[in-house]
């Protein structure tokens, strides 16, 4: 063969290979590409079941993160459980209970400045009222005042203790009626009574009597008395041992 032609064959042949290598080439870079897209398009899907386990865990960590920010969105902070005078639990019943107790302590307490405390007998003064009539043969009423002379409101409540001492001879202590006590609220400059019931008793009677000098009039609730002179004379039966005295006291405010 001559030597022109055996290069011009393998000039061919050279040609021929480096064209079968080009495709080769050009081919593998094609499957490469489609491979990287089918890659891409599968890892963009979270629904697909070809997902990579690292791109399954990465969606599902975005998915709790997204959870825990709106669980921590819709609890209240403490500052502003705090601000409602709650312990900062975050419970908002809980302070709403608690404020609610806070409310009606303080309404409580409201109430009882406005009407004031026990009437104690160091800020009254007292002093007689209707007048009995001591030469009747009927039952008959003496009335005592007592006053606020404090500077805040008070109130009194229930029986006073009565007490009649004579010049000579042993004191009787009056008991009580059975009617019942109703609360009066005293303003500073008020005064309200109490009655006293009585059985008058000539001087010459035989049965028991008192002939009253001075009475001890003990205000309800209190240990101290005032000291009455009694102005009226007379003489009262002593009923102090009767089943149903006719002569006893009624409470404060009852008329």
């Amino acid at each position: 063969m001559p030597h022109r032609t055996a290069l011009r064959r393998g000039s061919k042949a050279a040609a021929a290979a480096t064209l079968v290598a080009a495709a080769a080439l050009a081919l593998t870079a094609c499957d490469g590409d489609k491979s990287e897209s089918a890659g891409a398009s599968s890892s963009s899907s979270p629904s697909s079941s070809s997902s990579p386990p690292s791109a399954s865990l990465d969606a599902q960590a975005s998915r709790n993160s997204s959870e825990a920010d709106s669980v921590t969105k819709e609890a209240p902070s403490p500052s502003h459980s705090d601000s409602r005078g709650g312990a900062g639990s975050g419970s908002g019943s809980a302070s709403s209970a608690a404020h609610a107790q806070h409310s009606a302590s303080t309404h409580g307490k409201s109430s009882a400045s406005a009407s004031g405390g026990r009437c104690t007998t160091a800020e009254m003064k007292a002093g007689w009222g209707a007048a009995p009539d001591m030469k009747s043969d009927d039952q008959q009423t003496a009335a005592v005042w007592l006053k606020n002379t404090g500077s805040s409101a008070c109130t009194l409540s229930g029986f006073p203790g009565v007490r009649l001492k004579p010049a000579n001879g042993s004191a009787i202590d009056l008991p009580r009626s059975f009617r019942k006590p109703v609360p009066v609220n005293l303003k500073p400059g008020e005064d309200t009574s109490f009655t006293i019931r009585l059985l008058p008793e000539p001087l010459d009677s035989d049965q028991h009597i008192i002939k009253p000098s001075t009475v001890l009039v003990t205000p309800p609730n209190e240990t101290h008395h005032f000291q009455l002179k009694w102005p009226y004379g007379g003489a009262i039966l002593d009923q102090s041992t009767a089943t149903h005295p006719g002569t006893f006291v009624n409470p404060v405010n009852a008329g």
